[in-house]
Formats: C-alpha cells, structure tokens, sequence
C-alpha cells in the first residue's frame, strides 16, 4: 500500500477527499445511534463509533473496488481497515488542532460551498433547495446537521493550507528532482529540456512537497494524543 501511495499520491488524495464527502452527505455522523462504549476509536477522548468506522469502510471499498474493477489487490485490501480508522482518527486531530489555532468559518463560507456542491443543483447548473433539503432528508440528515460538519471539514482545509502555506520549491530542488527521476530511467540530465518543463516540474513537486508537510504535521499531532483503537479492528487488520 506504501508504495501505491508513492506512485500514485494525487489518486488517493482524489480517494480519500470522495469517501470524506461521502461520507457527510450519506449520513455517516450517526449521533447517538449507537452507546458510547461501542468504539471504534477513541481521541483524547472523542468517540468514533464502530457504525461510523464501519460506514467509512464500506464507501473506501467500494470505491478501491470500483477503481480495481472489483478485485483489489491483496495488499491493498488488507490495509483498508487500518487506512479507514487512521483518517477518521487524523480528522479529528486536525480539527482539535485547527480549533485550537483560533481558525474559523464564516456563514458566507459555508452558504457558498453548499451553492456550489453539485449534488444540490438542478438540472441548469443552479442551487435548489428544495433538491437540497430533499437530498438531505433522503440520508437522514438535516441542513443543521449537514452545516455543522461542512464547517468542520472546512476548518480542517484551512488548518491544512495553513501548513502547506511554509512550503516552497526552489528551482535547485526542482532540478534535482528532475534529475532523480531521469536517473530512474537512466536518461541523460538536460538543461533545457528542465528549463522548458521547470514550470511543471516545481508544482507536481510543490504538491508532492506539501501533502509530505501535512502529513509530518499530523503525525507529530498522533504522537502528543492520545489515542485508543479497538482491539477488534487492530485483530482484524493485523
């Protein structure tokens, strides 16, 4: 799985932001649905519950099943498990931490990202709310509901610009990652073949730089929590 993250890092951002929205708008948060004890994860305190977990499973399944056209590979499918309690984990760390640096989200941005989901508008290309409302209900959730943790997401969005706000490529940095990957095909370095594709080649490795960034943040941010994981998930997936 490691090494499907490093060769393919923009397809599993794509994932993982598709099961996270995913799992808003199908009602994934159920609120007292299930007793407090029946944990999937607990994060300084803050329970994940096990139909959650459970919930967020099936949605990264289907779709690494819909990508592997319904046979995904062995070492990818048992890493899943652990993959989908590692992110809700991670979300609620960046959301304390976010929360914590004094960051917020103003009525305009939440209203302008709810106009401008695609799932709440019509056939013309404009926001219903009757089609929103209608969508909402049909997963059981309430604008209220669906608000608040949009509003979460997009305070962990923030907090996560924020980080890769410090990341910067210089043309040097860019010139020897050229290099590196010309040395993996063993291919001559060229000056102006990097000048002509300098441009490029500084944000691929800008992106690459800054989800590095996010994810040494959030680690550093899983080694100071404390952090419980049900042993049944950890058996499961071992």
């Amino acid at each position: 799985m490691i090494e499907f993250i490093h060769r393919h890092p923009i397809i599993i951002k794509v994932l993982l932001t598709v099961v996270t929205l995913t799992f808003i708008i199908t009602g994934g948060y159920m609120l007292g649905r299930q007793a407090v004890e029946d944990y999937a994860a607990k994060v300084d305190g803050q329970v994940i519950t096990m139909p959650q977990y459970q919930d967020a499973l099936d949605r990264t399944q289907e779709i690494y099943s819909n990508l592997y056209k319904g046979n995904i590979p062995d070492n990818i499918a048992k890493q899943l498990g652990m993959n989908t309690i590692r992110g809700m984990v991670d979300r609620k760390l960046l959301l304390a931490e976010a929360k914590k640096e004094g960051l917020s989200v103003s009525g305009k941005e939440i209203s302008d990202a709810v106009v401008q989901n695609k799932s709440f508008q019509d056939e013309n290309g404009s926001f219903s709310k009757n089609l929103y409302i209608r969508v909402l209900q049909q997963n059981g959730m309430t604008p209220a509901i669906y608000e608040q943790h949009l509003k979460n997401d997009l305070l962990t969005e923030k907090l996560q610009d924020m980080v890769k706000s410090s990341v910067y490529v210089t043309e040097d940095e860019a010139r020897d990652y050229y290099k590196s990957q010309l040395a993996l095909q063993n291919k001559p370095f060229d000056e102006k073949d990097f000048q002509a594709q300098e441009k490029n080649l500084s944000g691929m490795l800008t992106l690459l730089m800054q989800e590095k960034q996010v994810e040494t943040f959030t680690e550093g941010l899983r080694k100071r929590a404390k952090i419980k994981v049900n042993p049944a998930i950890l058996s499961a997936n071992s």
